[in-house]
């Protein structure tokens, strides 16, 4: 509306939309532009071949099944199918649900804002408590071990205090 450039018209919603679009944008195109005129053409191979680990055995308690390359690939199409699944419903889906309603009452917004919070508390517990569940064995291993009672892994920690004996 206004030919001037003062603090007043540069607050506009317009003009922040098109400053930021303009800055998001314009990156994204540079980067772009940069990586067709310069491409590295990297081999991933390289990389994966050259990752050596800190230490000599495995500690993190992976299995050879666990690192094959056919369960790896198998496990990424699992993910990323789901992933795709799950994006397509909050993206495009869940949205388009709400259309018949047209302008939002009060109590179907309600709705919504209670379907969010319950989402978002279902995830939370799910990351928070599956790693947990997961991994009760070590945990009670753990506990075993600091009040007393044996567990399977009490050879090994007694052939390592054999070794530290003999030298």
């Amino acid at each position: 509306d206004s030919d001037q450039v003062s603090i007043d018209t540069l607050g506009k919603n317009e003009v922040m939309l098109a400053g930021n679009l303009i800055a998001i944008c314009s990156s994204g195109i540079i980067h772009f532009v940069y990586s067709m005129m310069f491409p590295q053409d990297f081999d991933f191979e390289t990389l994966d071949s050259n990752i050596k680990l800190v230490e000599e055995e495995d500690t993190s308690g992976l299995t050879a099944e666990d690192k094959d390359p056919e369960t790896l690939a198998k496990a990424y199409k699992w993910i990323t199918t789901r992933g795709w699944i799950l994006t397509i419903i909050l993206v495009i889906i869940w949205p388009v649900l709400s259309i018949p309603a047209g302008k939002f009452t009060k109590d179907y917004f309600a709705f919504w804002v209670l379907l969010s919070v319950a989402w978002g508390f279902g995830a939370a517990i799910a990351v928070t408590f599956l790693p947990i569940i997961e991994s009760l064995d070590d945990i009670g291993a753990i506990f075993g071990n600091c009040f007393g009672s044996k567990s399977s892994d009490d050879a090994y920690v007694e052939k390592a205090e054999d070794k530290f004996d003999e030298a």
